[in-house]
């Protein structure tokens, strides 16, 4: 198992590179979207889905917006068509589909959890790490 997760790495921080994303937010964001295909929704109620708060979600959003990941249709406020982006670039469709596989299992999710940087990320806060106790998971605050 350990020789899994030494060989989905680098892949892991390939993708992530490749499609722009180095949040964990906007990685969770991006997979939600990608899961559930086009939908009219508000970031209000994708925050309640996805257990992140509305202003996390929001600037998520807009940073993939930005990176043209995704599409988001519709006015500033109110319910918007948020949807995968049509890129033209074969390469790039790939990098997409590989990042939203790769976290589909759990080590995948785990290896994305500790290779990218968490919301709000800052070298003199807090850290949360995974630690395993018997057979639990539990977050250890470093």
């Amino acid at each position: 198992m350990e020789r899994e997760r030494e060989s989905v790495e680098p892949e892991i921080q390939d993708c992530s590179r490749a499609v722009g994303i180095s949040l964990l937010s906007d990685w969770d964001l991006l997979t939600f979207i990608y899961r559930h295909g086009p939908s009219l929704t508000t970031s209000d109620h994708i925050s309640k889905l996805v257990g992140y708060e509305k202003t996390v979600v929001d600037a998520a959003l807009d940073r993939l917006e930005r990176e043209m990941l995704i599409e988001r249709v519709g006015g500033p406020r109110g319910a918007r068509l948020h949807r995968m982006s049509t890129s033209k670039d074969v390469q790039h469709r790939d990098y997409l589909q590989q990042v939203t596989a790769l976290s589909e299992s759990r080590d995948g999710r785990l290896l994305v959890v500790k290779l990218l940087k968490p919301v709000g990320h800052n070298s003199d806060e807090n850290k949360l790490s995974l630690e395993k106790k018997g057979n639990w998971l539990c977050l250890k605050a470093t």
